[in-house]
């Protein structure tokens, strides 16, 4: 994946900078709000398809990850939505298309509810509505595997692995090839950056469900035959019946450059 030539700045907040991307000119503002652990990088490819169509486009790193600034130890959704909601009055955006992704539309969904007059519409693509045993296992995982020197020099390839798994979790069936190996290079950095601090238990600690049913907005759900949070796509759709929905036949196309358009499309629509 080539590097981005997106203009990137800094918002100012109480916890810290959060970095962002930011592209277009436009009436309408969308804010992409990325999937953990990755960061803004990944709507690189989207961003100048949105901004061709005559949209403002702002994309964070959330605190904790990309470039922004590690986030304070005791964390929260809440807490994350109430940070977006201070970058949005730093940069001087009043209303705004909430995007988010995974456990980004966690945040996109909180936003939405303890700040209903600055999102005019929601977009949740992949809703993370976990089962207990589930949620018990995010909860355990407070702290990533900090590499250290092992005799069999496995520490050296650790990143590359835990991206890979990243990606096969993403991706059911995903293996590294000649044409996907560039997609991992970008995904290592943006681990490195989260210096190993998981935030699994901060998402185990949220209840989605109780949130969706509070959005007021207008609300598009968005999901992929292949995602590993489809099965939520249709207890998502009973939750909140008035939503509009899409499903993305086979992978999900943000992991795909070559589908970007179709995404594009799908959430202008």
């Amino acid at each position: 994946m080539p590097k981005d030539r997106i203009p990137k700045g800094y918002a100012r907040t109480r916890d810290g900078q959060v970095h962002y991307r930011r592209l277009g000119t436009g009436p309408v503002t969308f804010l992409l709000i990325h999937w953990l652990p990755l960061s803004s990088r990944m709507y690189a490819t989207l961003m100048p398809l949105l901004a061709a169509r005559g949209f403002d486009v702002l994309a964070v790193d959330l605190l904790g990850y990309g470039r922004s600034d590690p986030r304070p130890t005791n964390w929260s959704m809440t807490a994350w939505a109430d940070n977006l909601e201070e970058v949005l009055t730093d940069l001087g955006c009043d209303t705004v298309v909430a995007l988010g992704g995974h456990s980004g539309a966690c945040v996109a969904a909180e936003l939405a509810v303890r700040h209903r007059n600055r999102i005019t519409r929601v977009i949740l693509d992949g809703c993370p509505l976990f089962t207990p045993e589930l949620r018990a296992t995010f909860r355990s995982m407070k702290t990533a595997q900090r590499p250290t020197p092992q005799p069999d020099r496995s520490h050296e390839s650790l990143v590359f692995n835990t991206v890979r798994t990243t990606y096969e979790h993403y991706l059911p069936g995903f293996t590294v090839t000649a044409d996907n190996l560039e997609r991992l290079w970008p995904a290592m950095i943006d681990y490195l950056e989260t210096d190993f601090v998981s935030s699994a238990p901060i998402s185990a600690d949220y209840d989605l469900a109780a949130t969706l049913t509070q959005i007021t907005q207008p609300l598009t759900l968005l999901s992929a035959e292949t995602d590993t949070l489809f099965a939520n796509f249709g207890v998502a759709r009973q939750l909140v019946p008035s939503a509009r929905a899409r499903l993305f036949p086979g992978d999900h196309p943000l992991h795909d450059i070559n589908r970007a358009m179709e995404y594009c499309a799908a959430i202008v629509d």
